[in-house]
């Protein structure tokens, strides 16, 4: 009697140990750790289709510094000084698929030209993420410029989540909106666009370098920090 009480214990110790470790694991983090910038947004809205709720988790790397990204083995298409990622997860929860995911209110000419060259996804190398149709760059009236991922299909569904959504610029980030399913919410890093005042500065200090160096072929950029 008393072997089968000890049993009894020890399967309950242990089914709780079990428990206790699944509720404190955190959710799955993929992205590769930023010293530049990084945090993490949840959404929760209602579709046609019911309650669809997740979380979004961004990162701003500086290329010109310590480069996680890159040191991380993943390559960002395009160019320029900062790489912005997003990976969108959808709770098992969810009745309804993620359509599409954009980044709205992109500072004006943050993005190169051509743009397009600038936006596209990166396999998270867990041969599970979800890979959206070819990334664009649009503009509307309402929110400006626009990057976009769709999703098409219903792919993103419950207990699903994306590639890493990427796009370059030389603009570092400032606190942006993000879009999807027709949701808009805060807390999402955008390329940001130096205000009037200190373009002209910037202007000035760079006709003063070009007068200084004008026998330099090296070409020098200026960059904003937040």
């Amino acid at each position: 009697m008393r072997v089968i009480r000890k049993f009894e214990l020890l399967s309950l110790l242990f089914v709780v140990t079990l428990f206790a470790q699944n509720a404190s694991a955190g959710p799955v983090e993929l992205l590769p750790e930023s010293s530049h910038y990084q945090g993490r947004t949840y959404y929760s809205t209602y579709t046609d289709e019911g309650l669809i709720r997740g979380r979004i988790d961004f990162a701003v790397y500086d290329t010109s510094g310590e480069n996680e990204f890159v040191d991380a083995g993943f390559t960002a298409p395009g160019d320029g000084q900062y790489i912005y990622a997003y990976q969108i997860f959808c709770d098992d929860i969810s009745a309804d698929a993620v359509d599409y995911f954009s980044i709205v209110g992109i500072g004006e000419n943050t993005l190169g030209d051509p743009v397009n060259d600038n936006i596209g996804s990166v396999d998270d190398l867990t041969g599970e993420g979800i890979q959206p149709d070819d990334p664009y760059i649009t503009s509307s009236t309402t929110h400006g410029t626009m990057g976009v991922w769709e999703f098409t299909n219903g792919l993103l569904i419950s207990g699903k989540y994306s590639y890493f959504l990427v796009l370059r610029s030389d603009y570092n980030w400032t606190s942006g909106k993000y879009t999807f399913n027709e949701t808009l919410a805060n807390e999402s890093p955008v390329p940001g666009t130096p205000e009037p005042g200190m373009l002209t500065l910037l202007g000035i200090g760079g006709a003063m370098m070009f007068t200084k160096r004008r026998k330099s072929a090296q070409r020098y950029g200026v960059y904003l920090h937040n």
